[in-house]
Order: structure tokens, then C-alpha cells, then sequence
């Protein structure tokens, strides 16, 4: 048990030094990008990117998982694997190629198409990597997915932003995501060679198509909740209302993304090692609820607390209008990011069904939510809608996934409370500082954001000692560690 725990901070470390230089690198790419795109042109991509990840769900969220608890044991299986995974790639984007032009006209926008169509063609990339990446998972090589993670940011982020700078609106983006896809799927097989000769020999293949049949319904239904505020505003507001919408979802999302997968990667083959042992599997989520919530409500709530500063100076004056969707997602982002531990929680333990439970209690309600939101106030009803209805029913299912490996929301209350208090300190300090100064003086707005960030980057720290000693000790010891890791 030990050495999992060592293997655990381990990979850790070495997957969160890497996920540092994929967000600064993702960000800077994107922030540029952003100041060069019009609200349409990012309005256009989201809708090809919502439906470009329903198509590769079956891949990233269900085969990827399957295959990691469970690794093909001789070539023989892993041929058979290999051409299932090609096959589906193959047969999905076609699918996609072919409903492209109904897609675009159901949103009203038929520049879709083309994208949908582009995007679509990347599946079969993303396909064949996924067998050398979930061996390195499986593995726990996160060494070397760290530096294939990281070699992808770069080369995705230089597609995009030498496109962009070009002059080539949304396609800037829809190149850079495909040129990211075939270097990783590249560094996958170099690094793992895993390509084979195709054959007509499934059967092998077909026992992890039923171990992810609940892991792909459970994604869809996610995606369905986290997406249907996209097709609803590019249908009733247009595509330059949604491109607002997207702006705020997109940079709340790019943080969210990263600091989840830093832990969540690292802590499936941890769960599936420890799904005999129901006591250690609960330790384990807790610990992470712990780091999510320690890291992630200052990183959402501190960048709620300061877009009406920032979003103008760093991503320019266009943006303005998307000010309030932002600081909605930002608000929530904490609650998903703590909420992520439940996938690879309940996959590892072997208790997937539950991931279906808690989506059948979240998807009608937000579904509705949406729905009355895009209806009433565009973007502004949809941003409510997320804060108003999210976090009450979410808490309500997440209790069953709580239940399932042995917890209660007085243990996770325990975790997150410290770091609930100091962050609320922080950014109720950093936005009421903000409010007062635009009001009586006369900063430059570099010079504003730079003493909000500063008073935060203080704020929170200094509370979090004071309010939960023991999470303030873990995280400096964590960051002692990554730059010793580092140097």
C-alpha cells in the first residue's frame, strides 16, 4: 500500500510539472487567438467542437478506461483491439462527415459543416492512439504521457496561433486541435509502438466494448447537460451570442480541464488497485477532493473576482459583453472540478452503474434549466441557469456516488471547508478592492490587475493558515516537492 502511494505522488509529480507548461503554453496560444477572433468566428468552432466530442467519447470515455483497468495480456489481443478501435474511429467519422450539413442547419450555421467535416476526419487519429496511451496509463508511465502532453500543447498551440495570425478566423482553431491530435497520436506509438496489421478477429476486442457500454452512456449524458446551452443559443441567439457564451465556458474550462486530468489520470490504475479495499479507495478520494478544492477554488474564484478587469486588458475590448458568462462558469468550476473524482472513483471500484444513476437525477433538471434560460435571456439566462441549478443538483447526486465508496458529505465537508472559507475570503476582498478602486483611482489597468492578483496570491494563503492548518502544511510540502522535482 505503501509503495502505491509513493507511485501515486510520484506520477503526481512528474504529470503536474508537465500540465504547468501545458496550461501556460495553452494559454498564452489561446489568449492570443482570442484577441484576434470575433465572437462568431469562436461561436462557429464550439458548435463543431461539442459535436466533435460526442463522437470521440467512445474513445477518451469509454475504451480509453476500459483498457486501462483491464490491458490486453498478448499480441494476439491487442491486434484484435487495435482493429476495433480503428474500425469505430473510421465508422464514426464518417458518421459525423454525413450528419455535418443537418448539424449546421439545425444551428443555423452553415460554415459548420465544413469544420465538422475537418474535425471529423481526426477521430481516426485519435483511434489508433489510444492503445499505447492507455498501456502507459495502465503502467502508470506518466513521465512520459507528461512530455508527450506537453509536446502536443506546443504544437497545437503554434498551429493556432500562426493561423490565426494569418487571418484565418475559426479554422486557426480547428487546425491547431487536429494538428495536436496527430502529434500526440505520433509520440503515442513512438513512444509505445502499438499499431498492427488489421483483422477480422473481434471477439477478443468485444468484452471491452461491454466493460465501456456504461462509461460511453455516462459521458453522453455529461455531454448532453454540459452542451445543450450551445446548440440552444446557436439556434435561437445566433452564432455571435453563442461565440460570447463559448468565450466565458472556454476559459473557465481550459483550467478546469488540466487540473483535473493531473490527478484524475494518475488516479484510476491507483482506484483499480485499491477496489478490494473500499477503506483506502475512500482515503484516496478524499485526499484528492482535498487538493481539487485547495488548488481550484482560488484559480475559479480568484479569476471570477477579477474579469472585469482582466478580460479587457488581456483578451481586449470585444469581450467585454462575455464578462458575466465567465464569472457564472468560473463560480461553478470548483464544484466540477471536486465532482470529476466520481469517473475514475467508481470505474477503478468497479461501481460504474452509479456514474449512470447520478446523470439521470443532473440531465432533466439542467436540461430544463437551460432550456427556460437560452429562452428567456440568451446568454445571461444560460449563465443563471448554471449558477442557480447546478450546484444544488449536483450535490443531490453526487451523494450517491459518495455512498457507493463509503463517505458522507460531513468527511468531505471536513476536506473542502478550509479552503471554501479562504478562497471566499480572497475573492469577496479582491472584487470588493476592485469595485472601490475603479470608483477612486486612477490605475492603469495593468497596474489594478496586477495588485488584485497580488493581494489574492497573499489573501489566500494567509487564510487558509489560519482556517485549515493541516491543507496549508499539504500543499507547501506539495510544492516543495514539484520544485525539487523540477530542479
Amino acid at each position: 500500500m505503501i509503495e502505491l502511494y509513493r507511485k501515486f505522488r510520484s506520477a503526481l509529480r512528474a504529470h503536474t510539472l508537465a500540465k504547468v507548461l501545458v496550461q501556460a503554453t495553452s494559454w498564452l496560444g489561446m489568449v492570443y487567438v482570442l484577441r484576434t477572433l470575433d465572437a462568431h468566428a469562436v461561436g462557429v468552432f464550439a458548435v463543431a467542437a461539442v459535436v466533435f466530442g460526442y463522437a470521440s467519447l467512445m474513445f477518451e470515455g469509454g475504451m480509453l478506461e476500459a483498457l486501462v483497468q483491464r490491458n490486453p495480456e498478448n499480441s494476439t489481443e491487442r491486434r484484435s483491439v487495435f482493429s476495433l478501435l480503428l474500425i469505430m474511429g473510421m465508422a464514426s467519422a464518417g458518421l459525423l462527415m454525413a450528419l455535418s450539413g443537418a448539424i449546421a442547419a439545425l444551428v443555423g450555421t452553415p460554415e459548420v459543416a465544413t469544420i465538422i467535416a475537418v474535425l471529423a476526419a481526426s477521430l481516426v487519429l485519435t483511434a489508433v492512439g489510444i492503445l499505447p496511451h492507455a498501456r502507459l496509463i495502465h503502467d502508470m508511465q506518466f513521465g512520459r504521457l507528461a512530455v508527450i502532453s506537453s509536446a502536443q500543447a506546443v504544437v497545437g498551440a503554434s498551429v493556432m496561433v500562426w493561423l490565426a495570425w494569418s487571418g484565418k478566423g475559426a479554422w486557426s482553431l480547428v487546425w491547431g486541435q487536429v494538428a495536436g491530435a496527430a502529434s500526440r497520436t505520433v509520440m503515442l506509438n513512438v513512444t509505445l509502438f502499438s499499431l498492427h496489421v488489421p483483422t477480422g478477429a473481434l471477439t477478443a476486442a468485444m468484452r471491452y466494448v461491454r466493460t465501456s457500454a456504461v462509461l460511453i452512456a455516462d459521458g453522453l449524458m455529461f455531454r448532453w447537460y454540459t452542451s445543450i446551452d450551445v446548440f440552444l443559443l446557436g439556434r435561437w441567439s445566433g452564432a455571435a451570442q453563442l461565440g460570447l457564451f463559448s468565450f466565458g465556458q472556454q476559459v473557465a474550462n481550459t483550467p478546469l480541464e488540466k487540473i483535473s486530468t493531473v490527478v484524475n489520470d494518475v488516479s484510476l490504475p491507483a482506484y483499480t488497485r485499491l477496489a478490494d479495499d473500499r477503506g483506502e479507495a475512500a482515503n484516496l478520494m478524499l485526499e484528492t477532493i482535498r487538493t481539487h478544492a485547495a488548488i481550484g477554488l482560488p484559480v475559479f474564484w480568484g479569476i471570477a473576482s477579477v474579469a472585469a478587469t482582466a478580460v479587457p486588458l488581456i483578451f481586449g475590448p470585444q469581450w467585454v459583453a462575455a464578462i458575466f458568462p465567465l464569472i457564472a462558469m468560473a463560480a461553478i468550476a470548483p464544484l466540477r472540478l471536486i465532482g470529476s473524482v466520481e469517473t475514475p472513483a467508481m470505474t477503478g471500484i468497479g461501481r460504474a452503474p452509479v456514474l449512470l444513476q447520478t446523470k439521470f437525477i443532473i440531465v432533466p433538471v439542467m436540461t430544463a434549466a437551460l432550456a427556460v434560460g437560452a429562452w428567456w435571456d440568451g446568454v445571461r439566462g444560460v449563465s443563471i441557469a448554471w449558477l442557480c441549478a447546478f450546484p444544488p443538483v449536483y450535490a443531490l447526486a453526487f451523494q450517491l456516488v459518495l455512498r457507493a465508496i463509503g463517505l458522507s458529505y460531513a468527511q468531505v465537508w471536513n476536506v473542502i471547508r478550509g479552503p471554501v472559507f479562504a478562497a471566499g475570503v480572497m475573492s469577496a476582498a479582491v472584487f470588493g478592492v476592485q469595485h472601490w478602486s475603479a470608483g477612486h483611482l486612477a490605475l492603469a489597468p495593468i497596474v489594478q490587475l496586477t495588485l488584485l492578483i497580488t493581494l489574492g496570491a497573499a489573501l489566500y494563503p494567509a487564510t487558509l493558515r489560519f482556517a485549515d492548518r493541516r491543507t496549508f502544511e499539504l500543499l507547501r510540502r506539495r510544492a516543495r516537492l514539484l520544485i525539487s522535482e523540477s530542479g
